[in-house]
């Protein structure tokens, strides 16, 4: 299977500046695409933050199919893992995230208290891929009041952290990809949902590929975006000829214009107008 390498100097730096806060966070949270939870879930992640505790935060719950996600919730927690499932977009996360990050660090806090410390702030850490909803999720925290605080005691750089509300600081970072997709599968996911760039993988296989997963796992969202039948088209170029001629995806002499079939495919997808999607499942990943 093909190796999709990429790994922009940006995100080499990003990973070393991971590595040195660390030092002073509590909790990671980890935020992924609810459609794709493994597929966005940076494999190198464990490695980076080692036995720092961990909550993984399902993002874009509003644009995944509920009953897949909630079969992905429940996979976490029987793997001792911490998830939640949440729209960072429209959800008051604020208290959820507080409290469910205080049960994680309930042992931390029990220690500090019974060394008579008081009870402080946590830190968190955000790492999350590109488009993966990340600062959407920092700004719903911190109601976009991005108060800066720093000199935190026993840090010796500035630490920029955003307060989200009087318990809780978060600390953003750049979106980090790992360095190559050995799994072309993988890529293709990313490509799929626009975490990763169009560039990287040719346009017409990212098209290609989720039509096919549709025409298998969710037939009525394509004759019911595109006002066609599936019975009625064999192969998917015929599926492609016919969402071009029903939205007039048309060139000279009555040629299909493919390009734009394309990219009005791609971004009914991304934004939902083809119904609440998930592109894993537990029974094919696990």
């Amino acid at each position: 299977m093909k190796q999709i390498q990429w790994f922009p100097g940006h995100m080499a730096k990003a990973r070393r500046q991971i590595e040195e806060k660390l030092k002073v966070v509590d909790i990671v949270y980890e935020v992924v695409d609810a459609r794709i939870p493994l597929s966005s879930s940076n494999p190198m992640l464990n490695d980076i933050i080692k036995e720092k505790p961990k909550l993984v935060l399902l993002n874009k719950i509003d644009l995944a199919d509920p009953k897949i996600t909630e079969q992905w919730i429940n996979y976490y927690n029987k793997q001792g893992i911490e998830a939640l499932a949440i729209n960072s977009l429209n959800d008051n996360l604020e208290s959820i995230i507080y409290n469910k990050t205080k049960a994680i660090l309930s042992e931390s806090i029990d220690k500090e208290a019974s060394r008579g410390m008081k009870p402080r702030p946590f830190n968190a850490m955000v790492l999350g891929i590109p488009n993966s909803g990340k600062s959407q999720f920092i700004n719903n925290l911190a109601k976009k009041n991005k108060v800066r605080t720093g000199n935190k005691p026993g840090v010796t750089k500035m630490q920029s952290f955003l307060n989200a509300g009087d318990n809780l600081r978060v600390y953003d970072n750049p979106g980090v990809l790992w360095p190559k997709f050995d799994d072309e599968l993988t890529g293709m996911k990313l490509a799929l949902l626009g975490s990763i760039k169009d560039s990287i993988l040719p346009i017409d296989e990212i098209t290609l590929f989720g039509i096919e997963y549709l025409k298998q796992y969710y037939p009525h969202s394509i004759e019911k975006r595109y006002n066609l039948k599936l019975d009625n088209l064999a192969t998917t170029i015929e599926i492609l000829d016919e969402i071009g001629r029903k939205r007039g995806c048309l060139i000279s002499g009555g040629e299909i214009d493919y390009d734009r079939i394309y990219n009005l495919f791609l971004n009914d997808l991304r934004n939902g107008l083809l119904g609440r999607l998930s592109f894993e499942r537990i029974d094919d990943n696990v």
